[in-house]
């Protein structure tokens, strides 16, 4: 197969068809079977080579161990993608034909641009046997697999435990732990290329030019001018040769213990996998925590986040029909490799080159995190994505219906007069704000406002007597958080302040016989408390808002009920007494049922 249609093999990611030379369609030999799936041998050794291809590398020898681990990469990528898509189609996760289509079209039209013509690009598929038909069909099968497997790990994320809980502890542990990653240092480059073309003659002569120059510069000579003149790294070669500054951790191991040996103000030779460089270092320190700790944080995360994922696409694997080689695979033979799977080519699925200096000198932090949590290394209590951290706030609002049970005006009037009240009894609203003390415990303060619907009374003279209701004040209160699963916690709290009657008071209306309209304003204040239980359902993936919905039991009772006259010729006593001489009281204590909203502040960052 020649070169254009290497490329055409690449930009399928290698998971291509198979067809001879003299244009007569053979049978190829199954390597890899996964379930109802399979991938040929010529689909096998496609994928190794175009994994090599991508990264610019000379494809290794079968048997070598390069080979060998393209070839685990490429088994797993391929077991990955079909589970996946099997999983798809068991959660009836729908592909439009458009979007598959739309991405065959831009494959086809990628494959032609390899040509000088199209006339060229179909001439190639009638010398290898390939009908265009068959040519979109296979590309159409492949895509929409892949799509399907992407779009169920895409669920499966947003379906993890949120952003997963990381505690300040263990944020502080993994720096202490890992001193080096967090050293720093600023220098600039001027690269030499070397790859596996230039023999050692040529390695050498450069090894020697750079020896030359690196005497000059010592000798005087200006670092940057060189740099823009020497330098066969595009990227960093317009600055002067400055790549910035950068941490040890994104450096390749081999280049950053090259460049660290060299002093400050110094430079040096340091030679590497994809060249030979030249060093001036201007600055070596170390981050401070400070400066450091959310993007820890955010690594840790996502660590968390990984292994989650990872353990359910095992768990598929377990379930799964594998044979390699004509032989029936074990999970355990499978790779389980660290970090969030995804689905691509199986080329993609090996680390990539890059064509610039801060590229490829600085790899992405995320990925050269080497060093793994343990299980002893996360601190119990911190599995649970549905909990605070601790030290983060909770904002709330509430809204309650109040089922009080009792009746002010006959207590007052007695049991001779017939009291009305509408139902519910009264309503109530709350906003608050938590702060946890660890991921189970917040206290927290809240002001809350209750009404309760007026009370209506006819007496005996006909006069119509409504009181009305209202209360506002401060509680202070704790909550205690149990999760349920990994969206639903139960909460447990409780909550005590001082209570003040608002805009509360007696209306008197007589009949028309007797014109009797009088108004008397209610004063009073009284310590009052709640308690209750709540199951809190959480809306989003980051689990940053919830759903509440509970139960509670209210006690505030106002018996020193003061009045102020307001029109009228007559007075009210005060306190008012209930007829049996007992004082009045304004009560507002019974069970509530309440639905409310939480935002947890800093779980969606």
């Amino acid at each position: 197969m020649n070169k254009k249609i290497w490329l055409m093999v690449m930009i399928l990611g290698g998971f291509f068809w198979s067809a001879s030379r003299t244009g007569a369609t053979v049978i190829d030999e199954i390597a890899l079977v996964v379930d109802q799936d399979c991938m040929t041998r010529g689909e096998m050794e496609d994928s190794i080579k175009a994994s090599f291809l991508e990264q610019r590398l000379n494809p290794a020898a079968p048997g070598t161990a390069a080979y060998e681990e393209a070839k685990k990469n490429v088994v797993d990528a391929f077991v990955q993608e079909v589970l996946l898509a099997e999983e798809a189609d068991r959660e009836k996760i729908e592909v439009p034909d458009g979007d598959v289509d739309h991405q065959v079209n831009e494959e086809i039209d990628n494959m032609k641009k390899s040509f000088a013509t199209e006339q060229e690009f179909e001439d190639e598929l009638k010398k290898e046997n390939i009908a265009m038909d068959d040519l979109k069909q296979d590309t159409h099968d492949k895509l929409l697999r892949r799509l399907k497997a992407n779009r169920m790990i895409q669920k499966e994320r947003m379906e993890l435990p949120g952003t997963a809980t990381v505690s300040d502890q263990e944020v502080r542990q993994y720096y202490d732990q890992h001193p080096k990653d967090y050293e720093q240092v600023k220098f600039s480059i001027i690269l030499f290329r070397t790859n596996s073309k230039k023999g050692p003659a040529q390695v050498t002569e450069i090894e020697k030019q750079a020896k030359g120059l690196l005497a000059e510069l010592k000798g005087g000579a200006d670092f940057a001018e060189y740099a823009k003149k020497y330098s066969e790294d595009e990227a960093s070669r317009e600055r002067g040769g400055l790549i910035g500054t950068v941490y040890r951790s994104e450096l390749d191991p081999a280049l950053a213990k090259g460049i660290f040996a060299i002093p400050v103000k110094g430079m040096g030779i340091v030679k590497a996998s994809d060249g030979v460089y030249i060093i001036k270092v201007d600055f070596k320190g170390k981050a401070d925590y400070e400066s450091v700790a959310s993007e820890i944080k955010d690594h840790l995360k996502k660590e968390k986040q990984s292994s989650v994922l990872e353990d359910w696409v095992q768990a598929l694997k377990k379930n799964a029909f594998i044979m390699e080689d004509g032989k029936v695979v074990k999970v355990a033979d499978l790779p389980k490799k660290p970090g969030v799977p995804t689905i691509a080519s199986s080329a993609a699925s090996q680390p990539s080159a890059s064509n610039n200096a801060a590229s490829a000198v600085a790899s992405d932090m995320e990925s050269s995190g080497t060093t793994e949590i343990s299980d002893e290394e996360i601190p119990k209590g911190h599995d649970y994505p549905t909990l605070p951290d601790p030290g983060s706030f909770t904002f709330s609002f509430r809204l309650d219906g109040l089922n009080y049970g009792t009746q002010d005006l006959a207590n007052y009037y007695g049991p001779t007069i017939k009291t009305s009240q509408g139902f519910p009894f009264g309503l109530g609203a709350d906003f608050g704000m938590d702060l946890a003390l660890d991921q189970t415990i917040q206290v927290g303060l809240m002001a809350e406002a209750l009404h309760k619907v007026p009370e209506n009374v006819t007496d005996a003279a006909g006069n119509n007597e409504i009181r009305n209701a209202n209360t506002v004040g401060p509680l202070a209160g704790f909550k205690i958080l149990v999760p349920l699963d990994e969206g639903t916690n139960f909460i447990i709290s409780a909550a005590g302040g001082y209570m003040f009657l608002l805009s509360s008071s007696v209306s008197i209306a007589g009949p028309t016989t007797a014109p009797l309209n009088r108004n008397a304003n209610l004063s009073d204040g009284s310590l009052g408390g709640i308690a209750g239980a709540d199951i809190e359902f959480f809306l989003d993936n980051t689990k940053a808002t919830s759903l509440d919905l509970g139960m509670a039991y209210r006690y505030v009772k106002f018996d020193n009920l003061k009045t102020n006259v307001t029109s009228g010729n007559e007075s009210f006593p005060s306190p008012l007494l209930n007829v049996d001489g007992s004082k009045a009281s304004i009560d507002f204590s019974g069970i509530q049922i309440g639905l409310g909203v939480r935002f947890y502040l800093g779980k969606n960052e």
